[in-house]
């Protein structure tokens, strides 16, 4: 744990429970590290803001593309172009064609969330229970994407959260965006590791991989544990 200074963590299934607050543990622990906190999410910086508190921490909110720095001053924020909404609102009708159970209207299917839109079959806002039920492998998510993909020549879409499919522009990943940060800074790669549970093909996390040192999680739980396990 030594030579890692600069500590990158997804938020939703990483960090903390989906759109829920970090628990009180992984608060303690988090606010006893004494390296950077780097929290990369597809949310918006004000839900970041809900779940992880007051933490000292840069934010990366929506996949990178709205970079804020420990005291929530704006580094950057590069919002999809309306001819890109058209484009995914158009993939969206195509994948709700295809589900084999009612869109979850009244919780929010789809966000626009300015530098990207997230769409869960669902609802944004179900209860976390039945969003903890509902694709909990990617298996279902990534079985539809499949059935259904998407062609475009600059966006791209991942798995994200729990329930989520979240779209951005093929060049403003979490890769490139935590590069990016990297770079602004001035610090070193090799002094960098992420933690997400998105890290395989098809997740939201993937991009990450060959950026900086990654680390695959199962939720929250298993996070908790691997850093306490690095810092023992």
């Amino acid at each position: 744990m030594s030579r890692y200074r600069h500590l990158f963590f997804d938020m939703d299934q990483t960090i903390s429970p989906a759109r829920s607050p970090v628990l009180p543990e992984m608060d303690q622990l988090l606010r006893s590290l004494p390296q950077d906190i780097i929290i990369v999410s597809g949310g918006e910086r004000t839900r970041i803001a809900s779940q992880v508190g007051d933490v000292r921490r840069y934010t990366l909110a929506q996949n990178g593309n709205h970079g804020l720095d420990p005291t929530d001053s704006e580094l950057w924020y590069a919002p999809l172009e309306d001819r890109h909404r058209e484009e995914i609102l158009a993939h969206i009708d195509r994948l709700v064609a295809h589900l084999d159970h009612e869109l979850g209207h009244e919780y929010v299917p789809i966000e626009d969330r300015g530098a990207q839109i997230t769409f869960s079959p669902v609802g944004n806002h179900a209860p976390h229970e039945v969003k903890r039920l509902y694709d909990p492998d990617a298996a279902r998510r990534l079985d539809l994407l499949a059935r259904v993909p998407l062609e475009s020549d600059e966006i791209v879409v991942k798995i994200g959260g729990s329930t989520s499919f979240d779209y951005i522009h093929k060049d403003r990943h979490k890769g490139a965006n935590v590069a990016k940060l990297i770079e602004h800074l001035g610090w070193d790669a090799d002094a960098c590791v992420y933690f997400g549970d998105g890290l395989y093909p098809g997740g939201n996390d993937e991009s990450v991989i060959g950026v900086i040192e990654t680390v695959r999680v199962r939720d929250h739980h298993d996070t908790y544990e691997k850093l306490r396990e690095v810092l023992r």
